[in-house]
């Protein structure tokens, strides 16, 4: 009888051991879960922050079209960014080698819409965005040169100016953007772009719209340096 009961008492010993620790686990699981998340302490309105395209300048410069680009963009939460863009589209298309004519284009375009951070801590130092714009201009287009005559042979002068041309196009994007020091930040963008409308004189080409590109371009991209005017917060937790 007495290695009966010691053996009893051993075994209930070891099994309150096992469930004890359990027991306590859980009731610590179901504290975690009855309280309230943590509240964001960020506020609604984080600050302000200018960019300019560096691609668009460095295009203009080596080639016969780009343009020069500035943004204003507002912070929400680190994760709504309203923005606008407006910049000056500009081209000079020499001697076309099939033509024989030029095209020359200079006019402001704007951009107005959204882009959404979707990395997973909205509040680190980089960034990865989603967003769509709406763009519009309005410009004239010149058209000159002296165009080859293939069946009488020599050229022919030409000239012609298209003037008060509306283009409408959308875009969605995908960018990237991070801290480069304090307030100063450096980021690219990968841009779809669909024409929603615009169009020429009867037979005429549009060869640069500003702010699009080449008329019939999908793809596009910019290169931008931003400097933040943040507003100063607790740490968010």
């Amino acid at each position: 009888m007495h290695l009966l009961r010691t053996y009893i008492y051993a075994c209930l010993t070891a099994a309150i051991s096992t469930l004890l620790p359990t027991a306590a686990a859980a009731q610590k699981q179901q504290r975690q879960q009855a309280m309230p998340a943590a509240a964001d302490t960020v506020p609604m309105f984080k600050g302000l922050s200018v960019s300019y395209d560096l691609a668009g300048t460095v295009m203009r410069m080596v080639g016969d079209y780009g343009q020069f680009e500035a943004a204003l963009r507002v912070n929400l939460k680190d994760k709504y960014f309203p923005i606008v863009e407006l910049g000056l589209g500009s081209a000079k298309h020499e001697t076309d080698a099939v033509t024989g004519i030029e095209a020359k284009t200079n006019a402001p375009y704007g951009r107005i819409g959204c882009d959404i951070n979707i990395a997973k801590n909205k509040h680190d130092d980089y960034r990865v965005m989603v967003g769509a714009r709406y763009a519009f201009t309005n410009f004239k287009q010149d058209i000159y040169g002296d165009i080859n005559v293939p069946y009488w042979g020599g050229t022919v002068p030409y000239s012609t100016s298209e003037k008060s041309i509306a283009y409408h196009w959308a875009e969605l994007l995908f960018a990237v953007d991070a801290k480069l020091w304090g307030p100063v930040r450096l980021g690219w963008s990968f841009r779809y772009k669909a024409k929603l409308a615009g169009k020429g004189n009867e037979g005429e080409k549009i060869w640069y719209v500003p702010g699009y590109g080449k008329d019939g371009d999908k793809l596009g991209g910019t290169f931008n340096i931003s400097v933040e005017l943040s507003r100063k917060n607790k740490k968010a937790k």
